[in-house]
């Protein structure tokens, strides 16, 4: 490009030297006529005014200074993307274009290549300025987005192109067409509408059709006159419409249109220069090629072209007016070297671009040397699209299922918004299964997918007898990408309890302890000047372990915060600054664990056991299965809550904030306790109505920011920042007889006294309090920064964070008679070089505990606390410390590798993109979470997280847990690299989950090998495929896993 660009730089001293020939001859040669003279005078000194000027910086043709050169690059990098989009938005115009040949679409077109095709340099200005306006993130997105409508067959996806586009193409209209080829965007925008919507022949030019013009350029060139012949040697090329040919040697008849090419001789004897024929998007490199331009159709010698992932080396293609090539003695592979590792050789071969390659009999090749496989036919995808097709299935032996078949079906692509793909297995002892995810996306809308999973697991015990299995799972994804104020997602993943363990071939499904899913929709609304937000949700929470499950479906409305005496006041007041909001919540329940709304004592009438439901078999029965079984558990209750505060300034530095909150209770029964001395059990009257609870609470917290700096050597300085808070909070008895929320009943016959139980006991959203409560917390918090003396490249001092945090907070209440103050809860989170996180939280009880009961423990051969209580004593009183220690969490983590490896792998992710659905899906899954993405250019990783959990409650024994984790990544050279993930715990001496993964970069192969050398998941596995997503199933794997074998249930 650059010599391209000078090449037509413009010697302005040889200008101004003909200008002033001019001027002399002018002067002598005709009539002394005075306004003549005066002219020509004028002429001569503008002749030389260009001569002084630039003949102190006049350069030769081709000169370049390294700051044009610099400038050149930046300005090519910064638009790069803008001017890619916009040429192939230009290619698309002109292929839609092709048979209608309208000119409004031709000029426009033109106008888009010549702006994606151009070289600016410094002086450019106003060319720059369009550039630069271009490259915004908004418009090549909506380019994008137009070219993308183009292409679709859909109709709606071309009803929502944004139009605005056209009024931004019209800066590179304005700039790189004259005023003859100027098109507007109105005009622009009805043609293609009019394309879009009625066809090209109603675009059609009604004129009679000319010919594209024929242009061709050559290092030397040859017209015969007689036969119309140009013959064109060395560098030659020739264009006509679409299509461009390179090469050494080019014939060209303008009467036949046929054009022959072939390449030419070096000096040592080789062949050079060989033809290159470009036609659209498809690109073939050749011996010999015979064309006629005209028809379209073809003969090419020793052709080597490029189909989706595929290359074809043939000897000999015919090529049709059409799309469609035949061609004999071919080679197809998906290895991009000039002598590929692997293909399919095969005689006759038939290519219909962006559709498919059908074969007749091919054998396999490896290293160019024929194997004995191979088959009568093979059909090859060759289209970037998703495309529908049949699934190979899996096949081996279970030793407790038999011999399978598994994972085999179609894939379905319905449309280009929506997928489906279904797959079945089949074993021999009768077990069966189907499984089906499809995938679905529309534009600027919304994006998800859904599976879902039964599978007849029929299983042969030890004994010989056979057991059955009945699984499920039900997988949504949804989001919606659209920004109105309105959104609905979901992320559902739900299955019975032994899914995992049966069906899942995922080491990482052995981790998963848990199950959550969620759907929710919400929306925002304004009512004047304040706004509102809604939500709905429903939760389905499952362990998997013990299959207890818990269904939630819940509701809110949210009010901001409104300041309703704000405009009263034209300055800041603690009466403008009175705010309010408002909460409501409403939520059900309901779970397949019994007893969770149970009275906290004996029922008359009532199954007063301590059942939970739990099964024989350890577990709890599938909620949604038996959900109707469930119904009586089921629970519900609303909640409104209206607080109201305020701030303000005192003694300039400290800031008061008083508050007020009101809240009701709303449960759907009430209940009325009697104590039935003849049953020791109480009898209760149950209300089955809507019953109202309410309480009121108020508060006033204090706090300030108090700042400390330490000047240190160099200029550098430590800022300490001190947060402290103090707040008083106060309710109301409301268990007082007068409101009637709570009930002194006897529960049993030793229990003389009563206990105070709630009139909705059990229910879901809580109660009011039911003592009264006035109590004072407070808590510090420490940061420090550290501000370096020496200033960065930014010219901006460098902030470096030595402490995130350092707190302790506790609280003393009033109204208790005894154990009045709560617990002391200190803690800090730092990062220690730039890359080890630490974070340590503590929790310290202050008052002594007394032993009631002690046991002799063999184990640790020392006698222990088994029973014991707390007192009202202090330790500070007894002399036994402030406070002991009752827990302390410690968790230390960091990643280790290579400067710059995070930045480097994230520019690689967002340099790739994605040729289908599948591969973008893929791809911003990558995205999303890196570490899945493995790149050979970072040579190693390491992750380790250590914690530590010590708990003990006054004088019994703690308990101690230590765990550490590690995972990373080794390359062993720069095609081998090993994976590694296992972790250690100290109380259990023994390593946990672990697994190995070897890789190794075959070229256009890949070797991948797993191993979990011990636990219930041991297993290894060995593949060594092809990487070319088209033969996904030319493959080689060896594999051992748990799901095939019996003792899967260890």
């Amino acid at each position: 490009m650059i010599l391209k660009t000078q090449n037509i730089t413009l010697n302005l001293y040889e200008v101004g030297l003909k200008l002033y020939a001019d001027f002399m001859f002018k002067l002598f040669s005709r009539s002394l006529n005075i306004l003549n003279f005066l002219q020509n005078l004028l002429y001569g000194l503008a002749s030389i005014f260009l001569i002084i000027c630039f003949s102190g910086t006049h350069a030769e043709a081709g000169e370049l200074s390294e700051e044009d050169v610099a400038f050149f690059y930046k300005v090519e990098n910064d638009t790069a993307k803008s001017r890619k989009a916009v040429r192939t938005l230009s290619k698309t115009i002109r292929q839609l274009n092709a048979t209608s040949k309208n000119e409004t679409l031709e000029k426009y077109a033109a106008a888009l290549y010549a702006f994606s095709d151009s070289i600016l340099f410094r002086g450019d200005r106003e060319l720059q300025q369009v550039r630069k306006d271009m490259s915004d993130p908004d418009i090549v997105e909506q380019i994008v987005d137009l070219n993308n409508a183009l292409v679709s067959d859909d109709e709606f996806e071309w009803d929502n192109v944004d139009v605005e586009v056209f009024d931004e193409l019209d800066n590179i209209l304005l700039e790189f067409s004259n005023s003859e080829n100027y098109v507007s965007p109105e005009e622009i925008y009805n043609t293609l509408d009019l394309l879009k919507t009625e066809g090209a022949e109603s675009i059609a030019s009604v004129e009679d059709p000319i010919d594209d013009p024929v242009e061709y350029t050559a290092d030397s060139s040859d017209f015969v006159m007689r036969t119309q012949t140009m013959y064109l040697k060395g560098n030659a090329e020739v264009e006509f419409g679409e299509q461009k040919l390179n090469s050494g040697s080019i014939e060209m008849n303008f009467v036949t249109h046929i054009v022959k090419a072939q390449g030419i001789k070096d000096s040592t004897g080789h062949v050079v220069e060989k033809p290159v024929f470009v036609d659209g998007q498809s690109t073939f490199n050749a011996n010999q090629m015979i064309y006629n331009y005209e028809t379209g159709k073809g003969l090419i010698k020793g052709i080597v072209t490029e189909e989706s992932d595929g290359i074809i080396t043939s000897q000999l293609v015919k090529k049709t007016a059409g799309e469609e090539m035949y061609m004999s003695d071919n080679v197809y592979t998906t290895c991009r070297l000039e002598h590929p590792h692997f293909g399919f050789k095969t005689q006759k071969l038939k290519v219909v671009p962006e559709k498919n390659i059908v074969s007749g009999p091919f054998l396999v090749e490896l290293n160019e040397s024929p194997l004995p496989l191979g088959f009568f036919f093979g059909i090859f995808p060759a289209t970037t699209n998703n495309t529908s097709g049949f699934i190979m299935p899996t096949y081996g032996e279970s030793t407790d299922r038999g011999f399978y078949l598994r994972d085999g079906g179609v894939f379905l692509a319905l449309t280009d918004y929506f997928n489906l793909q279904v797959l079945g297995s089949a074993y021999t002892l009768g077990g069966w299964g189907v499984r089906t995810q499809s995938q679905y996306r529309k534009r600027y809308a919304f994006s998800g997918s859904f599976g879902f999973d039964y599978i007849n697991n029929l299983f042969q015990e030890n004994d010989g007898s056979v057991s059955t299995q009945t699984d499920y799972s039900i997988r949504w994804t949804h989001s919606q990408e659209s920004k109105k104020n309105s959104r609905f997602s979901a992320n559902v993943n739900i299955a019975n309890s032994d899914y995992n363990r049966n069906n899942s071939q995922n080491p990482n499904d052995y981790l998963q302890s848990s199950m959550n899913s969620s759907v929710s929709y919400s929306n925002s609304f304004a009512v004047g000047n304040v706004n509102f937000s809604t939500t709905a949700q429903t939760r389905y929470q499952q362990n998997v372990q013990t299959g207890e499950a818990t269904l939630a479906p819940e509701a809110s409305l949210n009010m901001a915060r409104a300041r309703p005496f704000k405009t009263l006041f034209k300055k800041s007041n603690p009466i403008s600054e009175i705010g309010i909001t408002y909460n409501m919540s409403a939520r059900g329940e309901m779970t397949n664990k019994l007893g969770t709304n149970k009275l906290p004592f004996d029922v008359v009438g009532a199954d007063n056991t301590d059942d939970d439901g739990l099964g024989e078999d350890g577990k709890y029965p599938d909620l949604l299965a038996n959900l109707g079984d469930y119904s009586d558990q089921f629970r519900w209750g609303v909640t409104h809550d209206i607080p109201v505060s305020t701030q303000m300034k005192v003694l300039k530095y400290f800031t008061l904030s008083p508050s007020f909150s009101y809240k009701e209770y709303w449960h759907p029964v009430s209940y009325d306790y009697t104590y039935l001395e003849s049953e020791n059990a109480v009898l209760v009257d149950t209300t089955n109505e809507l019953t109202r609870y309410s309480e009121y609470r108020t508060s006033v917290g204090f706090n300030t920011n108090m700042f400390m700096f330490y000047n240190m050597k160099g200029g550098s300085i430590i800022r300490h920042t001190i947060q402290p808070s103090i707040s008083y909070n106060f309710n109301p008895d409301f268990g007082d007889p007068t409101f009637d929320y709570y009930q002194w009943v006897q529960t049993n016959e030793s229990n003389t006294n009563g206990t105070k139980v709630f009139r909705s006991q059990g229910g879901l959203v809580g109660a009011p309090n039911g003592a009264r409560s006035q109590a004072l917390s407070f808590s510090i918090n420490n940061i420090l920064e550290l501000k370096s003396g020496r200033k960065g490249e930014d010219g901006k001092a460098k902030k470096t964070m030595i402490l995130n945090n350092l707190n302790m907070s506790s609280g003393y209440d009033f109204e208790r008679d005894s154990l009045n103050w709560s617990d002391i809860n200190a803690g800090f989170r730092t990062t220690l070089l730039k890359k080890v996180d630490v974070s340590v939280n503590s929790r310290w009880d202050p008052y002594r505990y007394i032993a009631q009961d002690t046991q002799y423990d063999e184990e640790l051969g020392k006698e222990v606390v088994t029973s014991q209580y707390k007192s009202k004593f202090l330790l500070a009183e007894t002399n036994g410390g402030l406070a002991q220690l009752s827990n302390l969490t410690v968790a230390v983590g960091t990643r280790l590798q290579p400067k710059g490896s995070k930045e480097k792998k994230e520019k690689k992710l967002d340099e790739m993109e994605p040729r289908n659905e599948m591969e973008r899906q893929m791809l911003d899954e990558m995205r999303r979470n890196p570490d899945l993405y493995m790149d050979f250019d970072i040579p190693w990783s390491l992750s380790l997280n250590y914690s530590l959990n010590y708990s003990k409650l006054g004088l019994a024994e703690p308990t101690v847990t230590q765990t550490l984790t590690f995972s990373g990544d080794l390359s062993l050279t720069p095609k081998w690299k090993v994976a590694f993930r296992s972790g250690y715990d100290f109380k259990l001496g023994s390593f946990s989950y672990t697994s190995l993964d070897l890789t190794r970069d075959l070229h256009c192969w890949q070797l991948t090998a797993n191993w979990i050398p011990f636990g219930p998941r041991q297993s290894y596995n060995i593949t060594i495929a092809v990487k070319a997503a088209m033969l996904q199933d030319l493959k080689w794997e060896k594999r051992n896993s748990w799901i095939d074998r019996n003792d899967r249930f260890q």
